[in-house]
């Protein structure tokens, strides 16, 4: 599961990893918490078939959580609780979430509101509805932090390299965000250098490892170990 505030956020931070990993066989949701409502450009309709484009592109599935655009609160109880419904009837492994540290309110409450729905996901006496009306806790293995507009510290770095034109393709579906045509409003994703400046971060993150293209993304808790040999990667 991939949780972005907006249409597009995903796409922008993480589409890469999203593709690698629908691509590889796994069932990948995008869950995103806004319709993007108080965008300065495009409308709700026109937002909802550029990410369902976009979604087909990555090969992912997609929902919204349909939270107020602008209203978003990380101690909002019915909010976290949506969130955690989602998570229960969904049950991802791994979820990718935004980076707190944002200068969009929106981005900076919804990334601690993921966080929050992910350990109360996991607290039994919780209520939300499941199946049959039963409370059905779920455990996220492993959260994973995505840059947005401040990077990551990276712990780990994805090689998207040969899934990167097929992000650039879902970044470009949303093209109400991306394009500036005539009667849009000038933002930073309407300015022509935005997505070289996609591009750089990614290539930056890439060379760390060696590769063309990554995705970096910050632990929210430590990876146990058995065994160093897992730190190993081996050339083919």
């Amino acid at each position: 599961m991939a949780i972005g505030i907006h249409p597009d956020d995903v796409e922008i931070g993480c589409g890469g990893t999203v593709a690698l990993c629908a691509a590889r066989g796994h069932d990948v949701l995008i869950v995103d918490l806004t319709r993007g409502e108080s965008s300065s450009n495009g409308t709700v309709e026109q937002r909802a078939a550029e990410a369902a484009d976009a979604a087909r592109i990555l090969g992912a599935s997609r929902v919204n959580a349909g939270l107020p655009d602008t209203g978003v609160h990380s101690a909002d109880a019915a909010q976290i609780r949506s969130l955690v419904g989602i998570l229960r009837a969904h049950r991802p492994d791994v979820v990718l979430v935004p980076h707190a540290d944002d200068p969009h309110p929106d981005h900076a409450a919804g990334a601690l509101l993921a966080r929050h729905a992910i350990f109360l996901a996991n607290v039994n006496g919780y209520a939300t509805d499941g199946a049959g009306g039963k409370q059905v806790r779920w455990k996220v293995a492993r959260a994973l932090v995505y840059p947005g507009r401040r990077e990551v510290r990276p712990d780990a770095v994805v090689d998207v390299t040969a899934y990167y034109e097929t992000k650039m393709s879902a970044i470009r579906a949303h093209a109400s965000q991306v394009t500036a045509a005539s009667g849009s409003l000038p933002t930073p994703l309407t300015d022509p250098r935005f997505l070289g400046v996609v591009d750089a971060r990614d290539r930056l993150a890439g060379r760390t490892i060696g590769v063309t293209h990554g995705e970096a993304f910050e632990l929210l808790a430590p990876v146990a170990l058995d065994d160093l040999e897992l730190l190993v990667r081996r050339e083919p």
